[in-house]
């Protein structure tokens, strides 16, 4: 079992029943919500088996299908992640999906999942086809669909194309570039330098490898963090 996998349930168990050595199944069994950050596998969950309720931060998924034994399971978050594909996401019957900031390009797998009524799709590099397609699609059918702006989207597009498997997005304080998965920070949920749109267009003209060492290097730089109001 993963270590911060089994870390959350140990939490969420000694929340309930208090500290103990070794916890009975049915205990296990009363788990219905649970939250998972920087797992690099998630190995562990099912012994969980009826979670309703599946929050993974800043953690190393590439797709949906990497996640079983959990029937129950209506409300997913994977955040700050690896998750490239939505694959397998049929084998639950979902009311509610958040992906922010994950690496995913299409959303085809969504319009199979007939109770969905409220996903965001913030931060990924959506393709020009689930954009135009299956975003409306989604909407038509009383979906409640939050996902990023074209101007938050294209820069998130050409950082992908350029090699930098980044996201860029908006946020009510202002515009900022995230890291997802594990393989830049061990919490990669976390220090999302500000950027406005302008500077970034900027920054990714040039040649390349100049354009991903700046990119690169605003993670560094402390001046970043705070909204430009608050420096």
């Amino acid at each position: 079992m993963d270590r911060n996998v089994e870390a959350a349930i140990t939490l969420k168990l000694e929340r309930d029943y208090g500290k103990q050595g070794v916890w009975e199944r049915s205990q296990l069994e009363s788990v219905s919500a649970l939250s998972v950050k920087h797992a690099r596998n998630l190995d562990g969950l099912s012994s969980c088996p009826n979670l309703e309720v599946l929050v993974l931060v800043g953690c190393e998924i590439s797709a949906l299908s990497d996640i079983s034994g959990l029937d129950s399971l209506v409300s997913l978050a994977v955040e700050d992640s690896a998750l490239r594909s939505l694959t397998g996401a049929q084998q639950w019957d979902l009311f509610s999906l958040r992906i922010k900031r994950n690496l995913v390009e299409d959303l085809a797998p969504l319009t199979e999942l007939p109770s969905l009524r409220r996903i965001d799709v913030t931060g990924n590099p959506i393709s020009r086809t689930s954009q135009l397609e299956v975003i409306p699609e989604l909407t038509s059918r009383g979906v409640e669909v939050t996902a990023s702006l074209e101007r938050e989207r294209e820069i998130t597009l050409r950082l992908h194309a350029l090699g930098l498997p980044f996201s860029y997005y908006r946020t009510s304080a202002g515009f900022r570039l995230g890291r997802p998965g594990l393989n830049f920070s061990d919490k990669p949920e976390a220090g999302h330098p500000f950027i406005e749109p302008d500077e970034m267009d900027a920054l990714l003209t040039g040649p390349l490898e100049s354009v991903r060492k700046n990119v690169h290097g605003l993670f560094s730089r402390e001046d970043l963090m705070w909204p430009k109001g608050d420096r």
